[in-house]
């Protein structure tokens, strides 16, 4: 762990996808280190959460007053698991006086991409159910640490992202969608496409390139790309005329 009485830290969380994890980048006399944990649930992000936080300011030596910043994800994932995530960092940067930067789930997937050395584009690809895929493209530079999208996120069949997929040069496909569209792709060439075995973002490469960004006006707000799963039920009304 680097120790420096001049030094600027981020506590990076997501709980938007099926893990839950987080991470801390610590910089400090131009160095940085970064480094996380993660944990699969599916649902239950709000019990593990907190738990998860405390090990890792307890493996870096850490409490939450040395904190600097906070970067959640605002998806798109869970209509629950991602408010879990914003209340939590929303709450934390109140509480600590410091401020709190949100990224898509999507941009931390091409983080994660860019962590691994990727250049080039990079597909970053969420298995959204309901025949969709949540997803966006992004180029990677190697002169650069920031991922630049060449569309927007948006949700589409696993056939259009197929589609928009295979014109672009030097792909890397990322997320838990990868292998929808992989399957999808038909007459599209992507079966070579390689792929980043990682399913839910590194909070690591997260909490780093939060570090570099600057201090936003507002509070982060979810994104949503389509309207929640569940639909309530006329006969469970809680009334009738």
């Amino acid at each position: 762990m680097i120790v420096s009485k001049e030094r600027e830290i981020c506590l990076a969380l997501d709980t938007a996808l099926e893990a839950c994890s987080v991470g801390l980048s610590v910089r400090a006399q131009g160095e940085t280190e970064s480094f996380g944990r993660s944990i699969m649930l599916g649902r239950g992000h709000a019990e593990h959460l907190m738990s998860e936080l405390a090990a890792l300011l307890a493996e870096a030596g850490l409490t939450y007053k040395d904190l600097d910043r906070i970067a959640v994800t605002i998806g798109p994932g869970s209509f629950t698991g991602l408010r879990v995530g914003l209340a939590t960092a929303r709450a934390l940067g109140l509480a600590l006086e410091i401020p709190v930067i949100g990224a898509s789930s999507l941009l931390a997937l091409a983080l994660t991409a860019r962590k691994a050395g990727h250049t080039g584009s990079v597909a970053a690809l969420v298995d959204a159910r309901r025949n969709q895929i949540y997803g966006q493209v992004f180029a990677l530079a190697a002169n650069s640490d920031a991922p630049s999208p060449l569309c927007d996120a948006s949700a589409e069949t696993a056939a259009d992202f197929a589609a928009l997929c295979a014109g672009q040069t030097n792909l890397l496909m990322v997320g838990s969608g990868a292998a929808l569209v992989r399957q999808a792709a038909d007459d599209h060439g992507l079966d070579d496409t390689p792929g980043l075995e990682a399913t839910c973002p590194d909070m690591a490469a997260l909490a780093s390139w939060a570090l570099d960004q600057p201090v936003p006006q507002e509070s982060p707000a979810p994104l949503y790309l389509r309207g929640p799963d569940a639909k309530p039920q006329a006969s469970k009304a809680i009334a009738h005329r």
